[in-house]
């Protein structure tokens, strides 16, 4: 059987499941003077490489009909069989360094080989050094009339405003519904297969809007199931793919601080040949719905997680997307971020089971503490925070502590600065140490922000109450200037 993504792979911009991008192409090749230089940006799977050879084929097509290639001449069939010494493509996350551009630039200025015109395509373009952006630029700027460049990218914030200024940018983005259907459906009709709707719409939704990852999951679902496809066995396939560990019961191992239980399922899914990949990815669409959901964009969707807690977890699977090409071990990124994420909440309350009798452990006895004993060493906090970082020390002035919730000291924040910078993974580190080491309590912190202006506790630490409260003042009067300022103000 062959692979469905390359043998349905698009031969014209009408091809191209992006409808308007291929439009959009079509009429930038329909002009007497086309540009030298592209950049091609979007997501994964998109169709940025597809678009890159196809426009390959148009500028050396012999007969091009309205903008597209004609298919049936030799510069094109050469270039559709990439036996083109003519065409270079090439890998920027593999040869990222000057030295290498440096001899991209020296082979451009050769005339090609057979064809009209030598095309240049660099995949992932931003994975360039900066002194290779500087080389390419001189380059882009005055190209051999004989060259094109179609430069590739999934991250254009990283490519430098000078060379993108030298650009025409095509924009990809992710497939809709509708268009992700069309496009399975090619396949479904060329190979014949019989497949049920339910199927086919949970294949579309697993894909994340690739329409790469859609044709291979398709593919390694045919290779499996045949050609009579039931949604029970789509269902069953994507089971094996993220393992028994179901997403619920993640969310929930999380909210416990459970980090033995999730790391163990890791390893588990890993000895099973789990896709990890792919796991990231159900796991961000999975809390993605869980942000918009209690941020009341989608109904009939409950969260465990806290607003704050999803924006953190959900930065964490996106750095991790970025870790998964630099390591061997596939689990590796996604059990730092489970770390990363669970270190400053290991004190959430836990319990015994024993014959059906709920008992609260020692643990948790030894980490209640009553809110008059740590307003009362407030200061002693804070004289203990301040040799280990000052600004801490500072921002934790201007707040109050406001009660005791389990495991958990709720502290009242009156600016949004302030309570950002709190949270902050190492600011909340150095306050959970210090207050174990202070209250002889285990015990972790959350922020609030206040809704209005209460005067913070007062304290008898070497800083006169007076002085907060002029602290206070400044900052009330310069409330409408960007927060950083605020603080800069208040802290010198």
């Amino acid at each position: 059987m062959s692979v469905f993504h390359l043998k349905y792979r698009p031969k014209k911009f009408g091809d191209l499941d992006l409808v308007d991008v291929g439009e959009k192409l079509v009429k930038i090749f329909n002009q007497k003077d086309i540009p030298q230089s592209f950049l091609l940006t979007g997501p994964k799977g998109s169709g940025k490489t597809s678009a890159a050879r196809i426009i390959a084929r148009v500028v050396n097509c012999d007969k091009p009909i309205n903008g597209e290639p004609c298919d049936k001449c030799l510069n094109c069939k050469e270039i559709e069989d990439r036996n083109s010494m003519d065409i270079i493509e090439i890998d920027a996350a593999s040869n990222r360094g000057i030295e290498d551009v440096r001899g991209l630039k020296e082979n451009s200025y050769l005339l090609p080989v057979a064809l009209k015109k030598k095309v240049f395509i660099i995949d992932e373009v931003h994975m360039l050094t900066k002194e290779a952006f500087n080389a390419l630029l001189k380059v882009i700027e005055e190209p051999p009339k004989h060259v094109m460049f179609i430069l590739c990218t999934t991250d254009e914030e990283k490519i430098p405003e000078t060379v993108l200024s030298r650009l025409v940018k095509i924009e990809f983005r992710k497939g809709k519904k509708q268009e992700l259907i069309e496009s399975v459906g090619k396949i479904i009709k060329g190979e014949k297969i019989e497949i049920e709707k339910d199927a086919i719409d949970l294949i579309v939704k697993k894909s994340d809007g690739s329409f790469r990852n859609l044709q291979k999951r398709f593919n390694e679902i045919v290779l499996q199931y045949g050609a009579k496809i039931k949604t029970a066995e789509v269902t069953e396939y994507f089971s094996k793919i993220t393992g028994d560990y179901s997403l619920e019961d993640l969310e929930t191992d999380l909210k416990e601080a459970n980090v033995k239980k999730i790391l163990t399922k890791l390893e588990e899914m890993s000895q099973k040949g789990i896709n990890f990949s792919t796991l990231r990815e159900n796991y961000l669409e999975y809390f993605q719905n869980k942000l918009l959901a209690i941020n009341g964009v989608i109904t009939d969707v409950e969260s465990k997680l806290t607003v704050d807690e999803l924006v953190e977890w959900i930065k964490l699977l996106i750095g991790a997307s970025k870790q998964e090409k630099e390591v061997v071990i596939e689990q590796l990124p996604l059990q730092l971020a489970v770390v990363d994420f669970l270190k400053n909440r290991k004190c959430v309350e836990s319990v015994v089971k024993i014959d059906e009798v709920v008992v609260e452990s020692e643990e948790i006895v030894a980490g209640v503490v009553d809110i008059g004993l740590i307003e009362s060493n407030w200061g002693k906090l804070l004289s203990s925070i301040k040799p280990f970082n000052h600004s801490v020390e500072a921002f934790l002035r201007a707040t109050r502590p406001r009660k005791v919730k389990g495991n958990t000291l709720v502290v009242e924040v009156f600016y949004p600065f302030h309570k950002d910078k709190l949270e902050e993974p190492k600011n909340r580190e150095i306050v959970a140490k210090i207050m174990s080491e202070v209250f002889g309590k285990n015990l972790c912190f959350e922020c609030v922000l206040s809704k209005d202006r209460k005067k913070p506790l007062v304290i008898d630490n070497n800083t006169p109450v007076e002085k907060i409260n002029d602290q206070l003042a400044v900052e009330e009067a310069s409330e409408k200037k960007d927060m950083y300022d605020v603080a800069k103000d208040i802290f010198g």
